[in-house]
């Protein structure tokens, strides 16, 4: 459990800060213990731990934006994932996808234009394809759609008293199998 704790808190304490509220220097204390995370525990639990936060912590597009331009400051953005559209499925479908504001839209095109060409989609390697477009793609359509089915799923299971035991850093097969279609 310490392990988690100690993974944990630096990615909270570095992703929550308000760049309104603390000064350059204070941000740029908090961005260290969380640049040697990678190092430390693995890519694999870091970017599990980073995505708990999010499903935890971010509840407005303002919070997704934050969290994706620091996460491609860390330059996470360059690390393939085994499930790239479900992870960037679930930061769109929390901005608002096709109605996002515009720093969210932004931050979240430039995580998609690294992220999925890194993690084995060269489709949307802008150098190769410039007209790639989030809101256009299928793939990416499709899994924000399964978030948001998820997501009305789960919150109808709450209010009938049942709780849900899909663990929410990893994508269900059902996804994974639609994705390859």
């Amino acid at each position: 459990m310490s392990n988690n704790h100690d993974l944990e808190t630096p990615i909270k304490n570095y992703f929550d800060a308000d760049s309104d509220s603390v000064s350059y220097e204070e941000l740029r204390a908090l961005e260290k213990p969380v640049a040697h995370l990678v190092d430390e525990y693995g890519w694999n639990a870091v970017r599990q731990a980073f995505f708990r936060y999010v499903r935890n912590e971010c509840k407005t597009p303002d919070d997704i934006a934050r969290a994706a331009f620091r996460y491609e400051g860390l330059n996470w953005n360059k690390k393939p994932i085994p499930d790239p559209y479900e992870f960037l499925g679930y930061l769109y479908y929390k901005a608002g996808f096709n109605k996002a504001p515009y720093d969210a839209a932004r931050a979240l095109d430039d995580l998609c234009i690294t992220i999925l060409p890194a993690s084995g989609y060269p489709e949307a390697n802008i150098y190769y394809h410039p007209y790639y477009a989030a809101e256009a793609d299928p793939k990416m359509i499709a899994a924000v759609e399964r978030w948001r089915q998820r997501e009305a799923n789960e919150a109808g299971e709450d209010s009938n008293n049942n709780s849900t035991t899909n663990d929410p850093q990893e994508p269900h097969e059902d996804s994974k199998k639609q994705e390859n279609l």
